[in-house]
């Protein structure tokens, strides 16, 4: 990994000469062991504008409706996850203990209380 200077002079310099693409961040990000949404935030955070091109940025460039995403199905979808996560947290709050240690996981360190 460079130091954040290096890598934020780097970006500019691609920007200057036109070459800053999503392409020149996935080959930078691999050539350099740097993370792609690191150079994305560096990239906004410094008004460097990442260029459209071609077969890369379609998802930006098309409304939702072409792509064929249904935002009832989304929302009703979001709206069942809303209810789950709130039963858990009801059902921590019954216990008494905080959800992340009611938390099923593979390697569970804590024994759940089922009321013994």
């Amino acid at each position: 990994m460079k130091p954040l200077w290096e890598v934020v002079r780097d970006l500019e310099y691609a920007y200057k000469r036109g070459q800053l693409t999503p392409t020149y961040l996935d080959v930078y990000a691999e050539k350099h062991g740097e993370r792609i949404s690191a150079l994305y935030a560096l990239c906004a955070k410094n008004f460097l504008t990442v260029q459209h091109e071609a077969g890369r940025n379609d998802h930006v460039l098309r409304d939702e409706r072409e792509m064929g995403i249904d935002q009832s199905a989304v929302a009703r979808a979001m709206e069942e996850n809303s209810r789950e996560m709130h039963r858990e947290l009801r059902k921590a709050i019954d216990d008494g203990r905080p959800y992340a240690l009611r938390k099923p996981t593979k390697h569970a360190q804590f024994i759940r209380k089922d009321g013994h």
